[in-house]
């Protein structure tokens, strides 16, 4: 499968499990997401879609915490204690992180995880564990 229909595979998932974020989708680079869970509550879910980007899934770490102990799932923590600790060039903290994600509530200042999703099966687990 090339990177391209993984990440259209990727897209018609989403589309399908979960509603649009109100913030919107970012244009070209990002697909911003709320997926319904069975307790009632809600996620949001951060996808970058840009065709240079590799297929990210971005989600609160603490949404997630038990599934980081599956080895076979590529990941990496994105704490929140990393944010505005760079400075831009006229030495003003920057964000650091994805810009997609600053307008969403629960993933704009939080510890989050970001999976690198190689195959749609992947992307099937962390929704069902997400749903579940």
């Amino acid at each position: 499968m090339t990177r391209e229909d993984l990440r259209k595979g990727c897209l018609e998932r989403l589309n399908k499990r979960a509603l649009e974020h109100p913030a919107g989708h970012q244009g070209k680079l990002a697909a911003r997401y709320l997926l319904r869970c069975s307790n009632g509550d809600v996620a949001e879910l951060m996808f970058e879609k840009g065709p240079n980007s590799v297929t990210n899934l971005w989600v609160a770490e603490r949404r997630v915490s038990e599934l980081l102990e599956k080895p076979e799932l590529q990941f990496r923590h994105a704490p929140a204690s990393a944010l505005f600790v760079s400075q831009d060039k006229e030495g003003k903290p920057k964000y650091g992180r994805h810009s997609a994600l600053k307008p969403m509530n629960e993933l704009a200042f939080e510890d989050l995880v970001c999976f690198r999703i190689s195959t749609l099966g992947e992307l099937d687990r962390i929704l069902e564990y997400l749903a579940d």
